[in-house]
């Protein structure tokens, strides 16, 4: 007993002390934080001239300085949008009003300047964003462009609605601070291109930034050493049937590795390729690598491959086509995709190939296919001289296909006329399940894209740096 209460008399002590040492350390604490210390104060740093982008092409207001600390150097993204609408007069006044709609409703925008190109052009920057969905701001300025040219047009019996709606067209270019100029228009410059190229697009926008930069700076030279050293992978993205979920083809997608921007698709890859004989060789191939895939994996009865505009015209390419199908026996596996726009401007060399594809029972997907078709008024008659078998809807048509009455009408007119003829019609680039459902709603047979799964991956065409 007498040696427990010695415990708890030590014990008691030691709580004791452990008390005093506390507060002694929380009295010095508090002596140290009643003295002021001075606090460095952070240099105010002028930032020089902001990038002048193009005074008088880009429309944007320069000459100014703006003064910020180190840590609020303005980092928010801006737009710079090329803007064409034959259908319209810009004259100053429409200017005038459509500054100042879009002041009013577009208050995320520090600053907003525009400048007319021509009586049918002009082009607007979109500076300091403070939003972080981009996207939403260029949709709502094309909205607000939308209203003021239908607007202008109001009053003028000429003008369908539908040709105004369709007639206008934006590029855009999202770029940060420090942006180079020149790329940035050369950017909204090939984005209103893109966005021209189709019926349905009603503008196109390309990021600024360093992968840009880099895929600019290709030479035919890196292409070269890609293909010789093969430093590509393909990728196998199924198609899938809307109504049982079998898959019933694969459509190989080329994707090259660069040493520093990591995969590049064919569409980043296909502009720096300048050479004939560069196209024949890539070409060349991806059909020796697709066969050695569908002899190795037996679930890939049927792959589609995209061959490129030029070898379409090269008889030369055909006849070494033929002769790896007679050695190889895969005739039957491998289907070529031909855009809409190049059968509908077909001649007498392309017509020759055609039919010697057909002699050797070679099948033919027609691909982006935006509804010209029907408009012409083509017979069923073509698709069986050239051996069409399937349609591919261009990715235009399909994209946000629940959002657009004009869209979903074309396509259930191509979806008819397909049925007809016993043709099935396959849907590209899914996204969505409100995109999956309306197009099985209209009668689409199959779709491939990333909302079903990720491509495929065959490593067998891979080859390490």
């Amino acid at each position: 007993m007498a040696r427990l209460l010695k415990f708890f008399a030590k014990l008691y002590k030691s709580l004791h002390f452990f008390r005093f040492f506390t507060e002694k350390i929380k009295s010095e604490k508090s002596e140290m934080t009643k003295r002021e210390i001075p606090m460095p104060q952070l240099p105010r740093v002028a930032i020089n001239d902001e990038p002048k982008l193009s005074a008088s092409l880009l429309g944007v207001e320069v000459n100014k300085k703006y003064l910020a600390t180190k840590t609020s150097v303005t980092t928010g993204k801006s737009l710079f949008v090329i803007v064409q609408s034959p259908q319209s007069n810009i004259d100053d006044e429409f200017l005038i009003k459509l500054k100042s709609d879009l002041k009013t409703n577009l208050t995320e925008v520090k600053q907003i300047s525009i400048k007319i190109l021509n009586t049918d052009s002009l082009t607007i920057t979109l500076k300091q964003i403070k939003t972080v969905n981009v996207d939403l701001c260029i949709q709502k300025l094309h909205e607000l462009l939308l209203d003021k040219t239908t607007e202008i047009q109001m009053y003028n019996p000429d003008v369908i609605k539908n040709n105004v709606i369709n007639s206008l067209k934006m590029g855009v270019c999202n770029y940060g601070f420090g942006a180079d100029q020149m790329m940035v228009y050369q950017l909204a410059q090939s984005a209103l291109m893109v966005s021209k190229s189709s019926e349905w697009l009603s503008y196109y926008c390309y990021s600024y930034n360093h992968t840009q930069t880099q895929l600019f700076a290709l030479t035919p030279n890196d292409i070269s050493d890609y293909i010789e050293k093969k430093r590509y992978i393909l990728l196998f993205q199924p198609v899938f049937s809307l109504f049982n979920g079998d898959i019933l083809q694969h459509e190989a997608l080329l994707r090259v590795r660069h040493k520093t921007l990591g995969l590049l698709n064919a569409a980043q890859l296909l502009p720096a390729i300048k050479s004939e004989q560069q196209m024949l060789q890539l070409d060349q191939e991806i059909i020796e690598q697709v066969v050695k895939v569908i002899k190795t994996e037996s679930s890939m009865h049927q792959i589609s491959i995209n061959i490129h505009q030029v070898n379409w015209l090269k008889r030369s390419f055909f006849n070494w086509l033929i002769e790896l199908f007679e050695q190889t026996k895969m005739h039957k596996n491998i289907i070529l995709e031909i855009a809409e726009a190049d059968l509908l401007n077909i001649d007498n060399q392309l017509q020759q190939v055609l039919f010697l594809l057909k002699e050797y029972e070679v099948t033919l997907i027609l691909d982006k296919v935006e509804g010209a078709i029907i408009d012409l008024g083509l017979e069923h008659d073509l698709f069986i001289k050239y051996n069409i078998k399937s349609l591919k809807l261009d990715y235009n048509l399909v994209h946000n296909i629940n959002r657009n009455i004009e869209k979903q009408q074309k396509i259930k007119q191509i979806t008819r006329f397909a049925k007809l003829y016993f043709l099935p019609v396959f849907a590209v680039g899914v996204e969505q399940k409100v995109e999956l459902d309306m197009l099985k709603k209209l009668g689409v047979t199959g779709a491939q894209g990333h909302y079903f799964a990720e491509p495929l991956q065959e490593l067998t065409a891979f080859s390490k740096v």
